[in-house]
């Protein structure tokens, strides 16, 4: 596969993930600042899904880059996923001129939207 078709592979992935209401819900609750996890966001009932539909998404979301997470014990002292923002955050920086376009990840506060 050739270094374009690599790059237009992960535009699409990035596209998809981000195409979903509930995707973007979850990244604005992780951006509030607290971990959160599937078991506790789907209690709350603020998502209207089931947390295997919750974790899904956020695994989803995890796996393009925009969202980390860490294995902690929950009640019962059973191991659950909770997930932040990452700490250096992230930006979404597309830029389309004549004839070329750019897209890419950076460091947060590097990029312009």
């Amino acid at each position: 596969m050739t270094d374009e078709a690599e790059d237009f592979t992960f535009q699409e992935s990035i596209y998809k993930v981000l195409a979903s209401e509930v995707r973007l819900r979850l990244l604005k609750k992780a951006a509030e600042g607290e971990p959160i996890s599937a078991p506790d966001l789907a209690k709350s009932g603020e998502f209207n899904i089931t947390a295997e539909s919750i974790v899904n998404n956020l695994n989803r979301l995890e796996n393009i880059g925009l969202l980390e997470s860490k294995t902690v014990r929950g009640p019962g002292n059973r191991p659950r996923k909770e997930f932040s923002v990452p700490k250096d955050g992230k930006s979404l920086k597309f830029e389309l001129v004549p004839d070329d376009y750019h897209f890419m990840f950076e460091d947060a506060g590097t990029a312009d939207f």
